[in-house]
């Protein structure tokens, strides 16, 4: 489990915010921030928008803490909130004008994680492209589909705690899941391919 540079737990933040300690829940937003962070920006693929995903999640959260009870972990209620907040986002953009397609165009991704020691040039733009790649293959699932892979797959979380998370049957998140993956592969292929063939049309021109 996480903790701050002072040892302190996110459960014992929790509970220190419950009794009244404002500056806690201070250490709680940098303590759980990039795990928030990191789900807002995934779900989106742009900062601006992640980061207010990001603060109403956080929002949220320190309004609901104070009757926070423990029956479920902390964690799980945490991934709760933010589920929540960016599904709720989505779904008010999908009323709006401005699609998700154009986040799907945008080709302004973060680099999460780079091996050490520090890559080559040629390392470093492979691992952009495959970066880029599996973000637009994530773009194009559905909004539900997308929140399963990123809980399980890049967050860590069992069946269970999604199934909680999420407040969905634990059978219902395992078979929703295993077709999330499928149409992942199947996302990241079909780029592939469009990639060679742009490519051979682009050497077909030249010469």
């Amino acid at each position: 489990m996480a903790t701050t540079a002072q040892g302190l737990s996110e459960d014992e933040l929790v509970r220190r915010i419950q009794r009244g300690d404002e500056a806690a829940f201070d250490s709680l937003m940098e303590l759980c921030g990039p795990r928030v962070y990191n789900i807002a920006y995934r779900m989106v693929g742009n900062h601006e928008d992640a980061e207010d995903m990001a603060q109403e999640a956080f929002v949220r959260m320190y309004r609901a803490i104070p009757k926070f009870d423990w029956r479920a972990s902390f964690t799980t209620w945490m991934y709760r909130i933010i589920t929540n907040a960016c599904l709720d986002e989505l779904n008010r953009r999908k009323r709006r004008p401005t699609l998700l397609g154009d986040v799907v165009a945008n080709d302004n991704f973060d680099i999460e994680s780079i091996p050490h020691p520090e890559p080559q040039p040629e390392e470093y733009a492979l691992t952009r492209e495959r970066q880029q790649e599996l973000q637009r293959a994530l773009n194009l699932l559905p909004d539900k589909h997308r929140m399963l892979v990123l809980l399980y797959d890049v967050q860590g979380l069992s069946y269970q705690q999604i199934s909680s998370a999420l407040g969905m049957n634990l059978g219902t998140v395992k078979s929703r899941l295993n077709r999330a993956r499928i149409a992942l592969r199947e996302n990241i292929n079909q780029y592939r391919e469009q990639l060679v063939e742009n490519t051979s049309l682009s050497n077909q021109e030249e010469s």
